[in-house]
């Protein structure tokens, strides 16, 4: 095999004659963060779900960051994208950003934001990530989902960095 030159397509945009501007969601967007925490109790059961950041659908997800105290035997927890409660509150996808992550030990700042995703998908929006065919220009909850909650009380946090076009 011989040595390459090879260009991202923001790159080869940049480089065509005339200048293709890429969506500012890839490029030049700008970085905003959200932050919050919810409490797990002892006593919460299997499956339930932890409403933690809200995002406009139209956002691309930079990094999703996990923060938790040691929830003993809290060993999956899904993270992923749920209406709001206005818009009906029901799934998107579970586990569209994580699947079945151990909450057993503390995480400080885990990014979690590829664990479920493909790689080839680090240029998607919220609305692309959740599956949809176009954006249905609303927000969304970025939630996890305990397959398995554990025996003791904790505290899971999350920080999102997320790219708008305004």
């Amino acid at each position: 095999m011989g040595v390459v030159n090879t260009k991202s397509g923001s790159v080869t945009n940049s480089d065509a004659v005339p200048l293709v501007r890429n969506n500012a969601i890839v490029n030049g967007g700008r970085l905003r963060c959200a932050v919050d925490y919810v409490a797990v109790a002892a006593a919460d059961d299997d499956t339930s779900v932890y409403r933690v950041i809200r995002l406009h659908s139209n956002c691309r997800v930079d990094s999703l960051l996990l923060y938790n105290t040691a929830i003993t035997a809290g060993t999956s927890y899904d993270v992923g994208i749920y209406k709001t409660a206005a818009d009906g509150g029901a799934v998107v996808d579970a586990d569209a950003f994580g699947s079945a992550v151990d909450l057993s030990s503390a995480h400080s700042g885990t990014d979690v934001a590829f664990e479920a995703l493909a790689l080839t998908s680090i240029k998607k929006t919220l609305w692309e990530v959740a599956g949809l065919s176009a954006d249905p220009n609303c927000y969304y909850d970025i939630a996890l989902t305990a397959n398995t909650v554990g025996t003791a009380a904790g505290t899971i946090a999350l920080k999102a960095y997320y790219v708008t076009n305004s």
